[in-house]
């Protein structure tokens, strides 16, 4: 789907360079280059037709583009002419590239409107070329009420009081920021233990006799502590042997005779 052409005066802007598309003069012949946007008229076209393809026509001269001799071969120069009836090299269609840019499609040649040598100075002269992707054949269209005017000196601005902003309410830590928070547990050190000293040797510990006990004389009166025991012991014995000879109560007749009413 070709591009919607617009019909009030524009701009023909190159994507590499920047600069516009203007007329170098007002006659017959002359070519067309590029230069510095200025939106003087001779940097504004309109199109001129209706359908898909159209004849560019310049504010400044009254005439349309065109290719120098109706040449078609790579290379050939763009200039200005009349508008001729038969004229096919005057006529020009718009191939999209992009939103913005497109290409300015010759339709007697089949070739695109490009800059000599891919130069990027004023003054550079337009030409036709084969279809490639190059910035250099992409164009975009601005409208001559948006073209750039003189730029007017920045007014210094007086500097604004910031206003205080309010502090944000502080959130309290979660349970994992604050366990990486929390300083690592102190480890203990272990108890010095004292060094050992060899069994034999230079360094070794002196050696201590072993006391032993005297013997008890056997006639000899007993310790407290040893009575205290054999008492113990004896009170323990009486006390089993009585139990031992407690007769039963089931043994006695008149137990017998009791449990007997009590069965019957």
């Amino acid at each position: 789907m070709a591009p919607r052409v617009k019909k009030e005066d524009m701009l023909i802007i190159n994507r590499r360079t920047g600069k516009a598309l203007q007329c170098a003069g007002a006659e017959n012949g002359d070519v067309a280059v590029q230069a510095e946007v200025n939106g003087s008229d001779a940097q504004l076209w309109s199109p001129v037709g209706t359908g898909r393809t159209f004849k560019l026509r310049n504010k400044l001269s009254g005439k349309v583009l065109d290719v120098v001799g109706g040449g078609t071969e790579a290379g050939a120069r763009a200039q200005i002419w009349d508008d001729v009836a038969d004229g096919h090299s005057q006529v020009w269609q718009w191939l999209k590239v992009t939103a913005t840019y497109r290409k300015l499609m010759n339709t007697q040649s089949g070739k695109v409107l490009d800059i000599v040598d891919m130069r990027e100075d004023d003054g550079a002269p337009a030409q036709i070329w084969d279809d490639v992707d190059g910035a250099g054949q992409q164009w975009k269209l601005v409208e001559s009420s948006t073209a750039p005017a003189e730029e007017e000196a920045p007014q210094e601005e007086a500097p604004q009081e910031e206003a205080p902003q309010e502090e944000a309410p502080k959130k309290r830590p979660s349970r994992k920021a604050k366990a990486l928070l929390r300083p690592p547990p102190r480890r203990r050190k272990p108890p010095k233990r004292k060094p050992r000293l060899p069994k034999s040797g230079p360094g070794a510990r002196p050696r201590q006799p072993r006391q032993r006990r005297s013997p008890r004389p056997s006639g000899g009166a007993a310790s407290p502590k040893s009575r205290h025991k054999q008492a113990r012991i004896k009170q323990t014995a009486a006390v089993c042997g009585c139990l031992l000879f407690i007769p039963l109560p089931y043994s006695s007749p008149e137990v017998r005779r009791g449990w007997g009413g009590m069965s019957s």
